[in-house]
């Protein structure tokens, strides 16, 4: 099972306020912020304004107890958020937040609480969020808290309450959505498998051909001149790198980037999101340069990313004012952003849009050059290829059926096969309702923010892209059937290039299906490796790591010292080795563990998802690790492995993702080993020279050529020879004052190797470790 803290979450892009409008600081309540932060905990304006605060203690979890409360009693009044999971808070700690009348938010889980300190939230009128997971509440408790009329959202994963102490609860609070988790008896629940009706043949919409691509790095000068640089071109690159989470809808860290005005804006954080002629200063840019792998990156790292074209875009209208009405010409675009601009404007200027962007996959950047170039279906191959097993099975297997196959069938759910896909899982939503795929839970659940523990596939996990997305829907649209065509099925521009991408190579052979490294189905634990096992986890808990089930219908083992990194070595590794078999996640980030520690590892042979990041593990810890049959992640990154130490990797014949970010591994080594192993990504991060490149100033603008003289006046070429020098002049001039606001970049690139500085410089608060 796995859970996602909400507040860690919602560390996104920054609110837009002038100096003029921050209230005068009261030196009083500034001391009362001051003493809670140099504890190591957080209290935090939400907004700019300071009018609301957030409290988390995650980074002191394991001795943060009463005590620590009652330094919050000044601010009490200003606090709407509260994150105490995982601390030493009792049941009598809680009197603490009773004056906390604004309080939306409170974070409970994995503590001690028990009903009656649930006392104590009584008055909490404005509360909308309580998360109670894995704590000691039962079915009396869970009667306490019928009077918090806002309530939103309550989380009793891992308690004493019951469904009918939940159905009690519901009746009086009708609104909230109460979230129990699964049991053994809603995987025995019976579901009807929902009846496929005959789709009819159409035939093919015709498809226009597509126009010629202009020549690359050559913009055309009418099109620069009509399309507006945020309409035309930024817009759409936060339309498909971050709207979904931050739109109109859905709104994480209360930031919405879906027009100008919410930009500018921002969201609940302190720093600036868009510094209007200063990128370097703005939270944007800054939480795009951030490592792929550091928390508070975006996009995340399981999504589509910022490319290298489109952040120069970004740094470049920003740095000419980040204005929502100058045109591409006005802002006189680059020698390195006209390129970009030439593949993103193509040969026409946009037509009109309405303020908000339009959703359309054609506005989108990444369609203009691939779908141009690749976006024709073959007709032949259309006629042959069959939707469901040829398009959607595809998709299954490689985002769902790890845990929804055939052998693990998580909340009682199958998607390997057609049937098993129809028939759905445990819950009463229906999985696929057949013409109707805004009520199909399928499509639901990939719909939910990748931080809603309901969200599919699992936020750590790959996710289904946009255009994986579209095909689904256009498959249930039309009927869900298990044997039409792609070429009796109408498809829209935007399916027809997602398809020209999946088919583009011809169909796959029969039988062909994605390679897997063993398909085994774990034996059951006996009872004597149960006890085992929960000798061994009593252990790993007192050192305040975690070992506990992946997921609720598996005994299959996660190892987590995210709370233990200070003490968690290669001996307490080793208490693992009698159930090392049974063990197929470990996150051992930040920890004590060295080469010596693989040993235990190698002997993990299920394992199949590995953190060593920031650890002492060098080349000599890999060679060991690479008999690993079944693993598939692994992250280095800020350890001293090389080239040498990757080659190695060669053997694990299962892996599929590796991070190297801040080694000794080079481009080259990357290559090489993803030579050996189909299939294989290595993420080796950006290079000093390619940084260097991204953040360098924009080249001063040639000098234009002085005109020809004309043949009548003698004069004219010496009056015209100071021409060009006075260009020159303005030219220089203008670099000098391009280069103002990047004056910091160099810097930048030369602490490249440390994220940490980077991420100080995007944020002012302190970044909180990964959650379980």
């Amino acid at each position: 099972m796995r859970f996602c803290h909400s507040l860690i979450c919602l560390l996104a892009l920054a609110s837009f306020a002038t100096a003029a409008d921050k209230p005068a600081p009261d030196p009083a309540f500034k001391a009362v912020v001051d003493k809670v932060n140099a504890t190591g905990a957080s209290l935090m304006p939400v907004a700019a304004d300071g009018k609301a605060y957030r409290f988390t203690a995650l980074n002191v979890a394991k001795d943060f107890n009463d005590a620590g409360l009652a330094a919050l009693a000044p601010a009490a009044e200003k606090i709407t958020s509260v994150d105490l999971a995982r601390t030493k808070v009792t049941d009598a700690g809680l009197a603490a937040l009773a004056p906390m009348k604004n309080l939306t938010e409170l974070h409970l889980e994995n503590t001690g609480i028990t009903d009656a300190g649930l006392d104590h939230l009584k008055g909490l009128a404005a509360l909308e969020y309580l998360n109670l997971y894995n704590t000691k509440v039962t079915d009396a408790g869970a009667q306490k808290l019928a009077g918090l009329t806002k309530l939103k959202a309550l989380y009793l994963w891992q308690t004493g309450v019951t469904k009918a102490g939940v159905a009690q609860l519901k009746a009086k609070l009708p609104g909230a959505q109460i979230n129990t988790g699964w049991t053994a008896e809603d995987d025995a629940k019976p579901v009807a498998v929902a009846a496929t009706p005959v789709v009819a043949e159409a035939k093919p919409a015709a498809k226009a051909a597509p126009a010629a691509a202009k020549p690359a790095g050559k913009l055309d000068a009418a099109v620069a001149a009509k399309a507006v640089v945020y309409k035309d071109v930024i817009a759409p690159i936060l339309e498909a790198k971050c709207v979904s989470c931050h739109g109109a809808e859905k709104k994480k860290g209360k930031l919405q980037l879906h027009d100008f005005a919410s930009i500018m804006k921002g969201g609940s954080e302190g720093d600036v999101n868009v510094v209007p002629g200063k990128p370097d200063e703005s939270l944007l840019i800054g939480r795009i340069k951030l490592p792929e792998d550091d928390d508070d990156h975006m996009p995340p790292s399981d999504e589509p990313q910022v490319t290298k074209e489109e952040l120069a875009l970004l740094r470049w209208w920003i740095a000419g004012g980040a204005s929502d009405t100058v045109t591409v010409a006005a802002a006189k675009p680059t020698p390195e952003v006209e390129p970009a601009l030439a593949v993103l404007l193509g040969k026409e200027a946009p037509a009109a849009k309405p303020a908000a962007v339009a959703k359309a996959p054609a506005a989108k950047p990444k369609a203009a050059a691939p779908v141009a170039a690749k976006g024709k279906l073959d007709p032949a191959i259309a006629a042959k290829a069959v939707i469901y097993k040829d398009v959607i099975a595809p998709i299954m297997e490689a985002k769902c059926v790890s845990c929804h196959g055939a052998e693990k069938k998580k909340g009682k759910l199958q998607l390997h096969d057609f049937a098993s896909i129809m028939k759905g899982g445990s819950e009463g939503d229906v999985n696929v309702v057949v013409g109707k795929p805004e009520e199909s839970l399928l499509l639901e659940r990939i719909n939910l923010p990748v931080d809603d523990d309901d969200h599919m596939p699992p936020s750590d996990e790959p996710q289904v892209t946009k255009e994986e997305l579209a095909l689904l829907k256009w498959w249930i649209a039309n009927g869900a059937s298990e044997t039409a065509t792609v070429a009796s099925v109408k498809a829209t521009p935007d399916v027809e290039s997602a398809l020209a991408l999946v088919l583009g190579k011809g169909l796959p052979k029969a039988g062909a299906k994605v390679a897997k490294v063993d398909d085994s189905k774990p034996a059951p634990l006996t009872d004597a490796e149960k006890k085992q096992v929960a000798e061994i986890t009593a252990k790993i808990q007192a050192l305040n790591a975690s070992l506990m089930p992946l997921a609720q219908d598996t005994e299959q083992l996660r190892l987590s010292v995210i709370n233990a990194t200070d003490k968690f070595g290669d001996a307490e590794l080793a208490l693992l080795e009698p159930i090392a078999k049974h063990v197929i996640w470990v996150d051992l980030a930040r920890s004590k563990v060295t080469d010596a520690g693989a040993e235990t590892l190698a002997k993990m042979t299920a394992l199949e998802r590995l953190h060593l990041e920031n650890t002492k593990m060098s080349d000599a810890g890999l060679a060991k690790i690479a008999t690993l049959q079944k693993l598939e992640y692994l992250n280095l990154y800020g350890t001293k492995t090389t080239d040498a130490g990757i080659a190695a990797l060669a053997g694990a014949k299962g892996l599929k993702k590796l991070f190297v970010w801040q080694t000794g591994v080079t481009k080259a080594g990357a290559t090489a080993l993803e030579g050996k192993l189909p299939g294989l990504k290595v993420n080796v991060g950006l290079s000093e020279a390619e940084i260097a490149k991204l953040t360098a100033p924009p080249p001063a603008a040639p000098p234009a050529p002085a005109p020809a003289p004309a043949p009548a006046k003698k004069e004219e070429p010496k009056k015209d020879a100071a021409k060009p020098e006075a260009k020159k002049v303005e030219s220089k001039a203008e670099a000098k004052k391009a280069d103002a606001p990047p004056a910091a970049k160099p810097e930048a690139a030369k602490k490249a190797d440390a994220p940490a500085a980077e991420k100080a410089k995007a944020k002012p608060a302190p970044a909180a470790p990964k959650a379980d």
